[in-house]
């Protein structure tokens, strides 16, 4: 029964120990994660228990314990490349011999994804309306009737927008801007007729080369009229 008011006083003095305010240049109150100096360090410790975490002197990190499948992993919700799903693994170092990134090694080992498919399977979904366009104005004959007539829609594209067109120019550069336009080849696009004149334009169809065969049935009222073609990015 003495000892019950030392007790009490202990007590007290832990409750203020817990509730009292860290002061100026009062580090050493301060809680810290136990440090390795690598991760080869940190993998040499025995027996962790998951959910256990180190910081890392090496690269600044704190790595948490997951457990015995996948070890020890940065505790990051940064959502970098390594953290997000895909159906194969992305490779992000170029191989100059393949033009790729990794290749499977066994028959039975899957290709590593690389960066140019994961960008282009990203593409048609996050940029819709950037891979809709109108190609450049052309001129179509139609001062006499004809069937079977053909006009390679790509190639007047091509023509306008290359680098060395043949019938085609740049005529003026924003500043800043490169010389040159990208282009795409003709099997990287679709191609479409959205409204052509029915008074003019009869039987119009395209092939996959943006080759477009019509037929003219009649002469424009005025000196003009209209077709509207649209290219669609696969």
């Amino acid at each position: 029964m003495k000892k019950f008011p030392f007790y009490i006083v202990f007590f007290l003095a832990l409750l203020n120990q817990v509730y009292a305010q860290i002061g100026v240049n009062d580090a050493n109150a301060l809680l810290g994660l136990p440090t390795a100096t690598n991760l080869a360090e940190i993998n040499a410790i025995l027996n962790p228990q998951v959910g256990s975490v180190v910081f890392n002197l090496a690269d600044e990190e704190i790595y948490r314990y997951t457990g015995i499948t996948n070890g020890w992993q940065i505790a990051t919700d940064n959502q970098n490349a390594g953290e997000v799903p895909l159906v194969t693994n992305i490779d992000v170092n170029f191989d100059a011999a393949t033009g790729s990134g990794s290749t499977a090694t066994t028959p039975t080992e899957a290709a590593e994804t690389n960066v140019e498919e994961v960008v282009q399977a990203i593409a048609p979904i996050t940029s819709k309306a950037g891979r809709v366009f109108f190609p450049p104005s052309i001129e179509i004959d139609a001062s006499t009737n004809g069937t079977g007539r053909q006009i390679n829609l790509y190639q007047q594209y091509l023509d306008q927008y290359s680098l060395t067109p043949p019938g085609g120019a740049i005529s003026a550069v924003s500043n800043g801007a490169p010389a040159t336009i990208p282009v795409y080849t003709a099997t990287e696009l679709y191609y479409y007729v959205t409204y052509a004149d029915p008074l003019v334009f009869n039987n119009i169809s395209i092939n996959e080369f943006g080759v477009m065969t019509y037929d003219i049935v009649g002469q424009p009222a005025t000196d003009n009229t209209i077709i509207n073609v649209v290219f669609v990015v696969k």
